[in-house]
């Protein structure tokens, strides 16, 4: 199956970002969508071009933050999600770029070149936020990329 006359994948400016809240409305997961951050999402061209995954990129002085990676849960478990960071993959070349994915969603994220890495071995906001995550009772990783 060739994704990409199914799929749609693109970066979207700020004035879609409302659309974009409405599918993580839609999709159960409830976040803010900054002004600055960089939105991507996956539409599905047979279905006249829905929203059907979504993330973002956070900016910060020296690195980025990949958040709220969603795809629809009725879509789930489909190879989506993959393709979906297949294709945000290179809107992460020569950007050094952090997540916090659940322990289970490891090898997901390590199929486009995230690694684990220790706390202590990471920036300190990194760091802080895993540590507020980990204290909420969330069983998350540290990765990053490259």
């Amino acid at each position: 199956m060739n994704n990409s006359s199914y799929f749609h994948f693109e970066k979207v400016p700020a004035s879609y970002y409302p659309l974009v809240k409405k599918f993580y409305k839609t999709a159960n997961y409830f976040n803010q969508v900054g002004r600055k951050d960089e939105v991507f999402v996956l539409r599905e061209i047979s279905r006249d071009n829905r929203i059907i995954a979504a993330a973002r990129l956070v900016k910060t002085a020296d690195y980025l933050i990949l958040r709220s990676m969603v795809v629809l849960p009725e879509l789930q478990k489909q190879g989506i999600g993959k393709y979906f960071l297949e294709q945000l993959k290179p809107s992460l070349f020569n950007r050094a770029c952090w997540c916090f994915p659940f322990e289970w969603l490891e090898g997901f994220y390590a199929n486009i070149g995230f690694a684990p890495y220790p706390p202590e071995n990471v920036p300190t906001l990194i760091r802080n936020k895993y540590h507020q995550y980990s204290e909420q009772g969330r069983k998350i990783l540290i990765m990053g990329y490259p």
